[in-house]
C-alpha cells in the first residue's frame, strides 16, 4: 500500500499547477515535512538500537546540513527551530572532517556553516562563528592556488551548494572580502573544468564529460544541476551588487534556468537524467525540489522574468506535493550517489526535505513585491538563542530529596550567572571580534 498511494497521486491532475498558492497553504505543507523529518531524527536519537547511517542519522554532513540549512529558516516552528538550535550547539558549531586535511577542504563537510552563519546572524554571538570562520581560513590557500593545481577543492558539481554561500555569506558578515574573493576563484575553476557549453549544464565531475549512457547520450544529472542553481541563487543572495564578477553569476543562472524549463517533464518534475528521461522514466523529487528553489528564488528576485517562469514553478510545486507521503515527508527521492538511478515511491532523503523547505518558502513569497539582491544583512545584539539544560521539575510525588535538588540545580545556574566574568558586561573596553554590521 505504501508504494500505491504515491503513484496513484501521480495521475491526479495538474489543472491547478497555475495557480499561486496561498502563504498559509504553502506553509502548512513545508513545515509538516520539517517537522516530520525533526520527529523522525528526534526517534532515532531515543532509541539506540534502530538501524541508522550517515544518511538516515544526524551527523555533521552534507545530508544532515542540507536539510538544517532549509530548516534553520523556519524560525516560527517552534520544533524545529529549538531541533536546528540544538544541534547547532551539540555540534559546537563546529564542522566535520577532521579525520585527514583533504576532508578538511571537502565542500560537503562545510554545508552546515550555513546554519551557523544563521543564527549568528540573529544572535551576534561571535562564539557561534569562530569555528567555522577558522575552518574557512585553512581552506583558502588550497582554494586559490596559482597555478591551479590539477585536482581542485571543488571537483565536483554539488560542491558549488555545498561551500560558496557559505564562503559568499562570511565575507558579509565579517566585512572581509577574501572568503568571498576565494570562492569567486575556486567557483570559476569548477565552471572551466566541468561546464558544457553546448548543453548549458554542468558535467557531475569530468569522469562525465566523455562518458555516455547505454542511448549515446551525455549523462547531465538533475540533481547536479539542482545543486548548482540551489548555489548560484545563495551566492548571489549575499554577493555585494559592485562584486566584479557578479554580472557573470547571473549570465550564468539566467543560462541555467531557460535551458532547465525546456527540460521540465510534463508532470512538472525534472527525470533524473535530464538528456535522456526514458533511461530512468520514474519520477525523481530531489533534483526537482533543489530546481524549484532556484528558479523560484530567481523570480522572487527579479533574476528571470515571472511571466515566462512562473508556470514552470508552480507545475514543479503541484508535482513535488503529489509525492508527498502520508507521514509528511517527501517520497520518490534519488539516493545517495552521483548520477542518475531508479528511485523508489517511498525512499526520502535528508537532502530533499531541506531543498523543498527552500522552495516552499519562496514560493510562500509569491505575492510579495520583488525583493532586490543582494539582501541586506543586517546582525543580532547578543540575543540569547543557546539553549541552556532542562532542569527536570519534581514531579507531584517527587520525594524530599529530589525536590531539594531541583531547588538546589536552579540556585547553583543563579550563582554561575551571578559570579562567573562576562567580558560583554565585566570589561568597560569590550569590543566584539567581528564588526558591527547595520
Amino acid at each position: 500500500m505504501k508504494y500505491i498511494l504515491p503513484l496513484l497521486l501521480a495521475w491526479l491532475p495538474t489543472a491547478t499547477a497555475q495557480s499561486v498558492p496561498s502563504r498559509d497553504a504553502v506553509m502548512a505543507v513545508v513545515t509538516r515535512e520539517a517537522s516530520a523529518e525533526v520527529a523522525r531524527l528526534k526517534n532515532l536519537d531515543a532509541h539506540p538500537d534502530l538501524p541508522r547511517d550517515n544518511v538516515t542519522g544526524l551527523t555533521a554532513n552534507w545530508v544532515s546540513g542540507v536539510f538544517l540549512v532549509g530548516a534553520a529558516r523556519l524560525t516560527d516552528t517552534p520544533d524545529v527551530h529549538e531541533y536546528v538550535v540544538r544541534t547547532a550547539a551539540k555540534f559546537n558549531y563546529a564542522l566535520a572532517g577532521a579525520e585527514a586535511p583533504v576532508n578538511l577542504i571537502n565542500a560537503n563537510n562545510i554545508t552546515l556553516g550555513d546554519v551557523y552563519e544563521d543564527l549568528y546572524q540573529r544572535t551576534g554571538q561571535p562564539g557561534m562563528l569562530m569555528p567555522l570562520q577558522q575552518r574557512l581560513d585553512y581552506t583558502l590557500p588550497y582554494l586559490t592556488q596559482a597555478p591551479a593545481p590539477k585536482r581542485l577543492a571543488w571537483w565536483w558539481c554539488d560542491a558549488l551548494f555545498m561551500a560558496p554561500a557559505v564562503y559568499a555569506r562570511m565575507s558579509a558578515l565579517t566585512g572581509d572580502p577574501k572568503y568571498l574573493q576565494a570562492m569567486d576563484v575556486a567557483w570559476w575553476r569548477t565552471y572551466d573544468r566541468l561546464w558544457d557549453t553546448d548543453e548549458h549544464l554542468y558535467a557531475r565531475d569530468e569522469r562525465f564529460i566523455t562518458e555516455r549512457d547505454a542511448a549515446g547520450k551525455k549523462i547531465m544529472w538533475s540533481r547536479g544541476e539542482g545543486w548548482v542553481i540551489a548555489g548560484l541563487a545563495r551566492v548571489l543572495e549575499a554577493m555585494p551588487a559592485d562584486f566584479p564578477s557578479r554580472p557573470r553569476y547571473v549570465r550564468l543562472y539566467q543560462e541555467m534556468a531557460a535551458r532547465l524549463i525546456a527540460l521540465q517533464g510534463e508532470d512538472g518534475l525534472w527525470r533524473s537524467s535530464l538528456l535522456d528521461p526514458q533511461a530512468f522514466p520514474e519520477a525523481e523529487t530531489s533534483g526537482t525540489a533543489l530546481e524549484t528553489y532556484g528558479l523560484a528564488f530567481g523570480i522572487n528576485h527579479g533574476l528571470i522574468d515571472r511571466q515566462t517562469y512562473l508556470p514552470h514553478v508552480l507545475k514543479a510545486w503541484a508535482g513535488l506535493n503529489r509525492y508527498i507521503l502520508p507521514n509528511g515527508l517527501l517520497g520518490q527521492v534519488q539516493t545517495t550517489g552521483d548520477q542518475p538511478v531508479p528511485t523508489r515511491p517511498d525512499y526520502v532523503g535528508m537532502y530533499a526535505s531541506g531543498p523543498f523547505i527552500m522552495a516552499g518558502l519562496e514560493i510562500a513569497r509569491f505575492n510579495d513585491p520583488v525583493t532586490p539582491l543582494p539582501v541586506a544583512v543586517t546582525v543580532g545584539h547578543g540575543e540569547p538563542m543557546t539553549m541552556a539544560p532542562r532542569i527536570a521539575q519534581p514531579g507531584q510525588n517527587a520525594s524530599a530529596f529530589e525536590q531539594s535538588e531541583a531547588k538546589r540545580k536552579v540556585q547553583e545556574r543563579a550563582a554561575t550567572k551571578a559570579l562567573a566574568y562576562d567580558p560583554v558586561t565585566d570589561d568597560p573596553d569590550y569590543r566584539s571580534p567581528y564588526p558591527a554590521r547595520p
